[in-house]
């Protein structure tokens, strides 16, 4: 973990740390919780504070935290700057760096003209920067060495001259690929911002959720980190993890927050029902006045659903799930119906799936389970059951699966 860790002016305190490490945990999470590759891992304090893996390539990130309103800005000189250069140097031996990528994320600024602004741009040529680096690191080394044979005291440069020294010890080629993979992300958000940063990344959730999700999810995340170091759970934490936790966190919370967007709605003047509605109704003589019922609410659950899987990544699976316990529920009543009626009349066997069709429509709300907790509006059931009819998982006739064979 990395010790640059500072609150005010203050020095490194027990409490500076823990935040220190708490950052990093934060970062981790929001890194693989912004990832859209299916196979992204996070994994703390194994080669590098975080480490992030993307398509088997690995981005090791050293991170320099401050809860400091205006921390001293990044140099050629920082002492945060050779330490991570000394934590990437260690850790050459035990990676590819082709396939290795690094980066100082801090939370302090870079100044304009900085020489170090190549680090911005993993284009940028690093020519210059890499004479740079090296006459600083040779000056902190000779400077040192000056100072100890004349028997001064305090010594200069002690923090820095393990990283000088390492970096110095480079070939020239070494140092050149490893700069070459390197790069810098200054002004990064601190402790307090990066956790609104969580929340924000919950795009697929309703605004008014994002809070209570992105608290679950630390929650968890932080068990899982501990985990990790304790051998309870592999080291690396996966993006698919994270996204069923998601999906669980969302669906718990879904239950008590559902409104009826469309109570109140009417289908546009352009809005053109589909055939099936009708066909469905037709077969057991619905009046005119009851299929343009059906085609409204119709028009209105569809909406409704539309609305909730667009803007919430955990509805598409309840709403199937809720689809099938309306289609057992109708089955219940539809099936004995068929069956008592097989020798039926026509006329008794219209008769009969209008019955099941003024359940639907008039009774099941009431009967049958809602969709959510606090949901009482009758037209997602009323107009569920005609999206199954129009997807003929349901019918009303105790013949429909025969007589609309061939419809669409």
């Amino acid at each position: 973990m990395s010790p640059a860790t500072t609150v005010g002016s203050g020095s490194h305190s027990a409490i500076d740390a823990a935040l220190g490490f708490y950052y990093q945990s934060l970062y981790g999470l929001l890194a693989i919780v912004k990832a859209t590759e299916d196979d992204a891992t996070v994994c703390l304090e194994r080669l590098d504070d975080v480490e992030i893996v993307l398509n088997g390539r690995s981005l090791l990130v050293q991170l320099k935290h401050s809860l400091s309103k205006k921390p001293a800005a990044v140099s050629v000189a920082s002492v945060a700057l050779w330490k991570t250069l000394r934590a990437w140097i260690d850790v050459l031996p035990r990676i590819s760096v082709d396939d290795t990528r690094f980066q100082l994320v801090t939370v302090a600024p870079l100044p304009p003209g900085s020489v170090l602004a190549p680090l911005l741009d993993e284009k940028a040529s690093r020519a210059g920067l890499l004479n740079l680096l090296e006459a600083e690191a040779q000056r902190v080394v000779d400077e040192h060495a000056a100072a100890k044979k004349n028997g001064k005291s305090p010594l200069p440069h002690v923090e820095r001259l393990a990283g000088c020294s390492a970096y110095l010890a480079l070939p020239y080629v070494t140092r050149e690929k490893l700069l070459s993979r390197a790069t810098i992300q200054p002004a990064a958000n601190d402790i307090n911002k990066i956790q609104r940063d969580i929340m924000n990344a919950l795009t697929l959730f309703p605004p008014e959720q994002r809070e209570a999700i992105s608290q679950r999810l630390m929650e968890w995340w932080d068990l899982q980190i501990i985990y990790s170091f304790c051998a309870k759970r592999e080291r690396f934490i996966t993006r698919l993890e994270v996204q069923q936790q998601l999906l669980e966190m969302a669906g718990e919370l879904a239950s008590d927050e559902l409104l009826a967007d469309f109570q109140f709605e009417v289908p546009p003047d352009n809005h053109s029902p589909p055939s099936m509605i009708a066909t469905q109704l037709q077969l057991v003589n619905c009046t005119t006045s009851e299929i343009r019922s059906a085609q409204r609410e119709e028009w209105k659950a569809r909406s409704q659903r539309h609305k909730w899987m667009k803007e919430r990544a955990d509805m598409s699976g309840r709403i199937h799930r809720y689809d099938e316990y309306l289609v057992q529920e109708w089955g219940d009543r539809h099936e004995p119906m068929v069956e008592v009626h097989q020798s039926a009349p026509e006329g008794k066997k219209r008769a009969a799936g209008l019955e099941i069709f003024r359940w639907s429509f008039s009774q099941a709300h009431q009967e049958v389970d809602p969709f959510a907790k606090n949901w009482n509006a009758s037209y997602y059931v009323r107009g569920s059951y005609q999206v199954l009819a129009v997807e003929k998982s349901v019918g009303w006739h105790p013949d429909f699966v025969t007589l609309l064979k061939g419809s669409s």
